[in-house]
């Protein structure tokens, strides 16, 4: 029998948290500098993929705080929140060059700007540990 979390299913931890609206008011800062010295649609495009890059942080963070207690059924969910991640990745940037007609070079900055601000937070919470 499945073992149930006590975690509400929404939930994700404060670093979480935090990664998620840093990688939003850069997206914002970007997006802007980008409108103003090129076009809109390329600042569309940042925003949707950092948008889509913080939707899957959030659902990875939550799925981890409701990790079951036993080893087999942990890598189980964890399996499954990799894999949802990726295909939720996949569909949108189809989605956002299929139908919506995004640029390529603003998905990729928006995807680029969410990786290196989360390497910054891990690399800053490394070396706070080896203090």
């Amino acid at each position: 029998m499945p073992e149930k979390s006590t975690m509400a299913s929404w939930a994700f931890s404060a670093y979480v948290g935090r990664v998620a609206a840093w990688v939003l008011v850069l997206a914002l800062l970007a997006a802007a500098v980008c409108a103003w010295g090129w076009n809109a649609r390329e600042a569309w495009a940042i925003l949707y993929a950092a948008f889509l890059s913080v939707l899957n942080m959030l659902i990875l963070g939550s799925r981890l705080l409701a990790l079951p207690a036993s080893p087999a059924a942990a890598s189980a969910r964890l399996g499954a929140a990799v894999l949802q991640r990726w295909v939720l990745t996949i569909l949108g940037l189809l989605l956002a060059l299929a139908w919506l007609h995004l640029p390529i070079i603003g998905l990729v900055i928006g995807l680029l700007l969410a990786h290196f601000v989360y390497l910054g937070f891990m690399l800053r919470e490394r070396s706070k540990k080896r203090r």
